[in-house]
């Protein structure tokens, strides 16, 4: 079914260009299919009503009416309402704004909402987000649920109580172009990019580092880079150090994209064995570059990445299966190099900015 001509669609959001992070780059995907939509006149030009973001945040140069509150909740709250009351179709960038959906649909009942979720913001998992006792009643005034994986829709239709139907599974993306991967050549690198926050044990570096060091004893000349920083990285320098693979690992901290992209040029491999993916977008910005990677079995991440074919999917815990598989991504160059390729072609088809406006837009003429 083809949308109505100039069908209104509004976008709520917390912050987006204030920060970068996943779901902020998912946000700011969404904002800029939407203004692309509207050039091409499909849909009405956007609004989008950012919560946290200030007036010198927001981009110039996108065809979207975007207002950012920054702390100014209430102000947020009424605007929001405000464009809610005049458009067909409200999509929520995040659980939390929930409450402001339902209200709206109050306001509006021809409105037809579509919520936004990414992982583990949505599996009530206490260490990160506990559900609100009031959510499921809240989710009633959703239309569609788009979830970035089957596994974070399932978790979430068992824990807040929702209906499978209502789910729509809708990918992430990753921006092109694709970079030809470098000549073999040089040391072996491994690259390993991540946060490393309070709550990031998650992402099983330390595993990874219990694994390189035997790896790395009998391929003397194997590195492993690691991208990131935050509270957990003290610690991991300091297992670095017991293990005795100082010399063999370096920690960049946070870089800049300049400096990223000549990280991920220099690497033969990407490995982040994540219990915590609700999808595995990190997995999508190797594949830009050639790189098979090693990913965990728990997660979403398997969802991504097919074991054997453009990557390693292995338990974290296992210590030996996961240097097993680095071993191999580092010593074996002509099977590295084809399931990297292969994670290119796998991009190519699905996971590409074109595909993400083509499904967006999918999720838009459904609700309209």
């Amino acid at each position: 079914m083809m949308q109505r001509p100039g069908t209104k669609v509004a976008f709520l959001a917390l912050d987006t260009y204030s920060r970068m992070g996943g779901m902020q780059r998912f946000n700011q995907r969404v904002i800029s299919a939407l203004a692309d939509m509207a050039c091409e006149a499909d849909f009405a030009r956007p609004q989008v009503r950012i919560m946290r973001d200030v007036e010198s945040d927001l981009p110039k140069d996108v065809a979207a009416d975007i207002i950012g509150f920054g702390p100014r909740r209430f102000d947020f709250i009424r605007s929001a309402l405000s464009v809610a009351r005049a458009s067909d179709i409200l999509l929520l960038g995040q659980v939390n704004l929930l409450p402001v959906g339902w209200m709206a649909k109050k306001i509006n009942p021809r409105l037809k909402i579509a919520l936004f979720v990414h992982g583990i913001e949505v599996w009530n998992d206490p260490v990160y987000r506990k559900g609100r006792f009031y959510e499921p009643f809240l989710l009633s005034a959703v239309d569609r649920v788009a979830s970035v994986s089957r596994y974070t829709a399932d978790i979430m239709s068992r824990e807040f109580r929702v209906s499978p139907q209502k789910f729509t599974i809708f990918p992430n993306a990753v921006d092109g172009p694709i970079v030809a991967p470098a000549e073999a050549g040089g040391d072996p690198v491994l690259l390993c990019v991540t946060r490393m926050a309070t709550h990031d044990h998650g992402k099983n570096v330390d595993k990874v580092l219990r694994a390189f060091a035997p790896l790395s004893q009998d391929l003397p000349n194997a590195r492993l880079e690691i991208v990131g920083d935050g509270v957990l990285r003290p610690e991991l320098e300091a297992l670095t150090q017991a293990l005795g693979i100082t010399s063999r690992v370096t920690f960049h901290g946070r870089v800049s994209d300049e400096e990223l992209d000549a990280c991920y040029r220099r690497a033969r491999a990407f490995v982040l064995p994540s219990s915590k993916e609700g999808f595995g977008i990190v997995y999508l910005e190797a594949w830009k570059y050639g790189l098979p990677v090693v990913c965990s079995n728990q997660g979403a991440s398997s969802e991504v990445v097919t074991h054997g074919s453009d990557g390693f999917v292995v338990d974290p815990h296992d210590v030996d299966a996961l240097e097993k598989a680095m071993h191999t991504l580092l010593s074996d160059t002509e099977a590295s190099t084809a399931m990297g390729q292969r994670g290119v072609e796998k991009l190519r088809s699905a996971y590409l900015n074109a595909h993400f406006k083509a499904n967006l837009k999918a999720i838009l003429e459904a609700l309209a």
